[in-house]
C-alpha cells in the first residue's frame, strides 16, 4: 500500500501533464463545487494548451459519477465534462489521468474498474487527510490548503506561465467557485490569509462573485426549504447537548419533490445551535443491503472533535472539521454508533 503523502511538486506535475495527449479529468461522486470548479479549470487549461499545440481539445474532458450539481450548465459547457462510463473512459484511453479532491476508493467506486490498473498514469491533486496512495503514482496533497482548487490554480498558474489574478477569467471562474464553496462562502473555519489571497486574486481576474452566489445558493426548490423543515423538526440532541443528529429519509425526499441530489448543506442550521459542537447529517440513500450517508460537522475550540478521525474509523475520511462516510446499515444503527463514538470524545 503506498503512503498517503505528497511525492510530486507543481512544477513536476505540471511538466508531466504535458507531455499528455489524452486527458481523462476525475474527481468523487456526486461532485461538489470544489470537485466541479478544479476538474472544470484544468479541462479548461489543458485545453488552451491543446489548442496552442494545434492538438484536438475534445479529447480532455471531465468525467463525473453520481450525477453532477443542478447548476452545472450555470459553470460549464456541455462539451467540458460527461457522465463517468468506463466503456468511455476505455474508449478514451487517456495517456493522462488527473483526479481530483479525492484520492479515496470509497469515492471512486464508479470508476475503479478503469482505475485500478492504471496507477503509472494517474496523478491525485488532493487536500484531504487520508486517502489511498496505490491509487496514484503521482500525489500532490496540500492538507493545509482549505480548498483543492488553490492547488488546482497553482497548477494553471504555472501551465499557463502567468500570476492567477492574470488567469484567464473562464478557469479562474472555476477556481473560485471551488474555494468560495468549500469555505461555506468564506464562513468556516478552514478560512485562512491564504485562502483570502488567493481568492482576491482570482477576482483581480474577473470572477463575478454575486454571479456565482447566486446560481450556487440562491436556486432552491422549494421542497427543500420543505425538507430542511422536517430533518430539523426531527432533529435529536445528545451528550448533554453537543451533539446534533439529523436524518433525510428516503421518503421526505421524496414527498417534497426532490431528488436525493437536493440533501447537501442541511446541517449548518444546526451547527448554528450554541450548545453544539459536532452535527452528524446521516442520509439514506435506497440501496439494499442499507447505506446510509454520512456527513459531519465540528466547531473549533479547545475541545474541538476530529470527525475526520470519526469518519476514518468507519472507514471513511475528510477534513478535522468536517468530514464524511458511506456505512453499511440502517440509517437509526448508525446513528448510534456514531453517537457513541463521538460521545467519548466529548467525555
Amino acid at each position: 500500500m503506498a503512503e498517503w503523502t505528497t511525492n510530486t511538486d507543481v512544477e513536476q506535475l505540471v511538466a508531466w501533464l504535458l507531455e499528455g495527449q489524452r486527458f481523462a479529468v476525475l474527481t468523487h461522486t456526486k461532485p461538489d463545487g470544489d470537485a466541479v470548479g478544479s476538474t472544470i479549470a484544468m479541462v479548461r487549461a489543458l485545453r488552451v494548451i491543446c489548442e496552442r499545440k494545434g492538438g484536438d481539445p475534445s479529447q480532455i474532458k471531465a468525467y463525473y459519477a453520481g450525477g453532477p450539481p443542478r447548476w452545472i450548465a450555470d459553470v460549464a459547457f456541455e462539451d467540458e465534462y460527461v457522465t463517468a462510463n468506463v466503456n468511455e473512459l476505455e474508449a478514451l484511453d487517456p495517456d493522462r489521468i488527473l483526479i481530483t479532491d479525492t484520492g479515496a476508493w470509497t469515492q471512486l467506486r464508479e470508476v475503479a474498474p478503469f482505475i485500478e490498473e492504471r496507477a503509472d498514469r494517474i496523478a491525485i491533486v488532493d487536500h484531504h487527510l487520508t486517502g489511498d496512495g496505490e491509487i496514484g503514482a503521482k500525489r500532490l496533497i496540500v492538507t493545509t490548503d482549505a480548498a483543492v482548487c488553490q492547488s488546482a490554480a497553482r497548477l494553471c498558474a504555472h501551465m499557463l506561465a502567468c500570476g492567477p489574478e492574470e488567469l484567464p477569467s473562464e478557469i479562474a471562474e472555476a477556481l473560485y467557485l471551488g474555494i468560495a464553496t468549500d469555505t461555506g462562502w468564506f464562513r468556516h473555519s478552514n478560512v485562512n490569509p491564504a485562502v483570502m489571497r488567493d481568492a482576491g486574486a482570482l477576482l483581480a481576474a474577473g470572477v463575478d462573485h454575486s454571479r456565482l452566489y447566486q446560481l450556487t445558493e440562491q436556486q432552491d426548490p422549494a421542497g427543500r426549504i420543505l425538507l430542511m423543515g422536517r430533518v430539523l423538526a426531527g432533529m435529536q440532541l445528545h451528550s448533554r447537548d453537543r451533539i446534533a443528529v439529523l436524518q433525510v429519509h428516503m421518503k421526505d425526499i421524496y414527498e417534497v419533490g426532490l431528488e436525493p441530489g437536493h440533501t447537501s448543506g442541511l446541517g449548518d442550521r444546526a451547527m448554528g445551535i450554541a450548545s453544539v459542537q459536532v452535527c452528524v447529517t446521516l442520509t439514506e440513500t435506497g440501496e439494499t443491503p442499507a447505506l446510509t450517508k454520512v456527513s459531519m460537522r465540528s466547531k473549533e475550540g479547545p475541545n474541538a472533535v476530529d470527525v475526520a478521525q470519526i469518519a476514518r474509523s468507519v472507514g471513511g475520511g475528510g477534513h478535522a472539521r468536517a468530514a464524511g462516510a458511506r456505512v453499511t446499515g440502517e440509517i437509526e444503527e448508525v446513528a448510534a454508533a456514531l453517537v457513541r463514538a463521538i460521545g467519548e470524545e466529548l467525555a
